[in-house]
């Protein structure tokens, strides 16, 4: 492995995200060093590898460097003989849809409703629209940083309650989940103030719609509120917008980030994107692990 390897990297935006030109992923732990795309990943929090030319085994190959992959609760939209690369796309094929069409939409971190949430997701675009289409992140991190530390401490002592039963109900024209998918998502209840299991930053942590209620609170319905206040100021202040290319691979840490599709014409569009998520840890607050400064 070459010692002197140098990342080509682009900040996206100034609060994250790293483009990354003129490397091959299956490269990744042999000529390309891991700890270096890891590092550049925990700074940046989003990477993207442009122009990949990837088969599934090499997107689930790429997917185990970083870990145990989480095949997603939706089994009938896997990419077949690959229960872990989950299909996001409107296409239909036979009179059948090959995969998931609106999954992704509104702003969320992934999985938060598990009781090992998604460490890292991997999106890896085979067909992309030329107009909309695009995807959204927002740093938490950030906003947590510009925070006071009245509020910080104040979060440091509360829980999020998420349960998936609630977010599958709010959607419509879907199956209803089966008694194994509901067993599989019972509610869990994850800190504000998380812990990142390797560099140990501390941030804001909040999930999504799958956020229901604000537990070891004496007003949980206050918090409540200005939690999700906390969360949209999030989307409007600390944001990259990324516009997809085609064979675009992205992989961001879901510890400190989250993000939401956008919408696109799905009657003259095709979009084509395979996914893959890798196992997390049980989300850890500073009152459990020491607490590493962001520098």
């Amino acid at each position: 492995m070459e010692s002197n390897f140098v990342l080509p990297l682009k900040e996206l935006s100034p609060h994250l995200g790293g483009d990354i030109e003129d490397i091959d992923v299956r490269e990744i732990g042999t000529t390309i060093p891991l700890e270096g795309i890891k590092d550049a990943l925990f700074r940046r929090q989003l990477l993207c590898f442009r122009d990949q030319r990837l088969e599934p085994e090499d997107l689930s190959n790429f997917t185990k460097l970083f870990g145990e992959p989480l095949p997603h609760v939706l089994q009938q939209y896997s990419l077949p003989g690959h229960s872990e690369i989950y299909v996001l796309s409107n296409i239909v094929e036979n009179g059948q849809p090959i995969g998931n069409t609106r999954e992704g939409f509104g702003w969320h971190t992934d999985l938060a409703y598990m009781v090992l949430p998604a460490a890292y997701t991997i999106l890896y675009g085979l067909e992309v629209p030329k107009v909309a289409g695009d995807t959204l992140f927002a740093s938490l991190y950030c906003m947590w940083d510009s925070m006071e530390e009245e509020i910080k401490s104040h979060l440091r002592k509360l829980q999020g309650r998420y349960s998936y039963n609630h977010l599958y109900s709010q959607r419509s024209n879907v199956a209803p989940l089966t008694p194994e998918q509901k067993a599989r998502t019972p509610d869990v209840c994850h800190p504000f103030a998380r812990l990142h299991p390797e560099t140990r930053r501390e941030g804001l942590y909040i999930g999504g719609d799958d956020f229901i209620a604000v537990e070891g609170s004496d007003d949980p319905k206050l918090d409540y509120t200005e939690i999700w206040q906390l969360f949209e100021e999030t989307t409007n202040r600390f944001f990259y917008h990324h516009h997809w290319q085609v064979r675009d691979l992205l992989i961001w840490d879901n510890r400190g980030l989250i993000h939401t599709a956008t919408d696109y014409d799905t009657k003259s569009e095709r979009r084509l994107i395979w996914r893959t998520s890798v196992v997390g840890e049980t989300p850890k607050s500073s009152n459990e692990v020491p607490v590493f400064s962001k520098e």
